[in-house]
């Protein structure tokens, strides 16, 4: 699928979000709610964002570290700077700048950190699961939490028999991509070797009991921690709803939502994620806009700035990251 083509799909998707979201409410209604919301706690849940953010960046070295010393590579900052990314670019720039930036170190090359990313998908998928296990039996009922709970299981589920293949058949997997990548441009070919190769490192690295149960144990903090942002945000608002409950329904319908290719920022899809979580608890599209419109601002802000400070930090600019994503994203297509 063509760049233009996929651009286009995602705008497609942010406006049907934009119209679930927006028709029939007054916005000023929504934007005034935001107005009461209480300040100490709406800095704890700026302080989950970033936390969760620091965790990422935990998992991803401790990942990373399955393929050889990491030394001072700025594993955090280009942490900071995909998420940055991702909320300012099309098309999920940031998994593409983050595996750029490690590279930079020489440490690891870029289609084995690249090769990583994929690998955190995994563990997010897996976490995911769970979550959505925990979501069904707080919340029971509910057409849009059934319908996104068949969804992510059955990727779980897909992901997870692939996990099982790469790690049972790694060697004879490494052979078949190394005889059809000699078929391609030598370039090319070295790409998706050493992609390969590290995807299949950073598995078998993992397969180890305690290395999978410490990758896990960050995964759970993760996503442990963006519940907690949520349920942050219900008391920021004063929200008349279970806040447990609410927490994991928000997560994972959020989660869900923000899946699905669309714009810069996930505007739009966010905003409906966050409408159909809080409509299980008979929560009004109102509020619940004001409330999915919180955490998006919070998002925005946290991340931007961590982004910005890890860019001064590495005398980078987004201009120049971004533009050797798309150089990288042009050779490999």
């Amino acid at each position: 699928m063509s760049r233009r083509v996929q651009i286009a799909l995602s705008l497609a998707v942010t406006a049907a979000a934009l119209w679930y979201s927006l028709h029939g409410l007054d916005l000023g209604e929504s934007l005034a709610a935001l107005r009461s919301v209480r300040a100490g706690w709406l800095a704890v849940v700026a302080l989950l964002a970033a936390f969760s953010l620091w965790v990422r960046g935990a998992r991803w070295r401790y990942i990373l570290s399955t393929l050889g010393p990491l030394g001072d590579t700025p594993v955090f900052e280009a942490t900071c700077i995909g998420f940055m990314g991702n909320m300012v670019l099309p098309l999920r720039a940031g998994e593409i700048i983050r595996p750029m930036v490690v590279a930079r170190s020489g440490a690891v090359r870029m289609p084995s950190a690249l090769a990583t990313v994929a690998i955190e998908r995994l563990l997010d998928l897996a976490m995911l699961a769970l979550l959505v296990v925990v979501t069904l039996y707080l919340v029971p009922g509910g057409p849009e939490l059934r319908g996104v709970a068949r969804v992510m299981l059955g990727l779980v589920f897909v992901a997870l028999v692939g996990l099982v293949v790469a790690i049972r058949w790694a060697e004879p997997i490494e052979r078949f991509v190394e005889r059809m990548a000699a078929r391609l441009p030598e370039s090319v070919g070295h790409a998706v070797v050493d992609g390969a190769r590290g995807f299949l490192a950073g598995v078998r690295g993992l397969s180890r009991p305690a290395a999978l149960a410490t990758a896990m144990g960050w995964s759970a903090i993760v996503w442990l921690a963006t519940v907690a942002g949520f349920m942050a945000s219900a008391l920021a608002m004063g929200l008349p709803a279970p806040l447990v409950p609410l927490g994991f329904a928000a997560t994972v319908i959020v989660a869900a939502a923000v899946s699905v290719p669309s714009a810069p920022g996930f505007i739009g899809v966010f905003w409906a994620g966050s409408q159909m979580a809080l409509g299980l608890f008979g929560i009004d599209r109102s509020t619940a806009l004001s409330y999915g419109l919180l955490n998006w601002i919070v998002q925005m802000v946290v991340i931007l700035s961590m982004g910005a400070w890890s860019l001064s930090r590495l005398d980078l600019s987004l201009g120049e990251v971004a533009s050797a994503a798309r150089g990288a994203e042009e050779g490999a297509g």
